[in-house]
């Protein structure tokens, strides 16, 4: 799929026939609190995220990062890294789009190092554009998303790009500040041979205002959070540059 080709469209503007401000009235206590602390300045009207990265990432052993992020929480996203395997650069990206996913990364622009496709792959690309979605907390007020509270410092957000419906567990702050998101997300991690749901989370370590909204900007993220086995799940840490 031409990448250029996803950009374009995840840009592309949305034509919504709703008023945030009015819709966020309806909302519950602690949703308000949470949108409140992340959109400081207003709530802006774009459904778009620019996201460049830096940290390290377990491939084979930890290695540095730099990357740009794509994404639109209710159309998908692509992610475009650099790794530095050694002295080795790995390059490529992940994406899911248009109900696809896939990746492909090459050492050198053309020596297969890692490619994948097919169901499981977008299945599991979709999870992952609802968690990214906490870059764009102002988007996530849409009659599309349904929001539950669980208990003053819990919150979920459900809504289905093309098939995954699994709810975005948020942990907040008295506050309303971001302190992890989870997520029963599809996928084969670690030595599994079939693909199933499994827990999959990210822990916020700090969190910025980033052109008038505040976002996550520093923290880590894998399989199997907030069990024993996340020490071998984890395989993403990072911080926005």
């Amino acid at each position: 799929m031409n990448l250029e080709a996803i950009v374009d469209e995840l840009k592309k503007p949305s034509f919504h026939n709703f008023d945030r401000v009015e819709l966020m009235k309806h909302y519950q206590e602690p949703v308000t609190r949470y949108l409140g602390f992340h959109l400081p300045d207003g709530i802006p009207g774009n459904d778009y995220a620019n996201i460049k990265m830096k940290g390290i990432i377990k491939l084979v052993n930890w290695a540095q990062f730099t990357s740009v992020l794509h994404i639109n929480p209710f159309l998908g996203f692509l992610w475009k890294a650099t790794v530095k395997m050694g002295i080795l650069p790995v390059k490529g990206y992940d994406y899911f789009f248009d109900g696809k996913g896939a990746m492909n990364w090459e050492l050198f622009r053309w020596i297969p190092f890692m490619k994948a496709d097919g169901p499981d792959v977008s299945r599991s690309g979709e999870g992952r554009t609802l968690l990214e979605s906490s870059f764009l907390p102002h988007a996530l007020i849409n009659p599309a998303v349904k929001w539950d509270v669980i208990s003053d410092n819990e919150i979920t957000a459900t809504w289905k790009i093309f098939r995954e419906e699994a709810p975005l567990h948020f942990r907040i702050g008295d506050d309303g500040s971001l302190k992890e998101i989870t997520m029963m997300r599809w996928g084969n991690p670690g030595d599994n041979k079939i693909w199933d749901y499994h827990v999959f989370g990210v822990g916020i370590e700090q969190e910025a205002k980033v052109k008038g909204v505040v976002i996550p900007v520093k923290g880590n993220a894998g399989w199997w959070y907030g069990t024993d086995n996340y020490r071998d799940g984890e395989f993403f840490r990072f911080e926005v540059k």
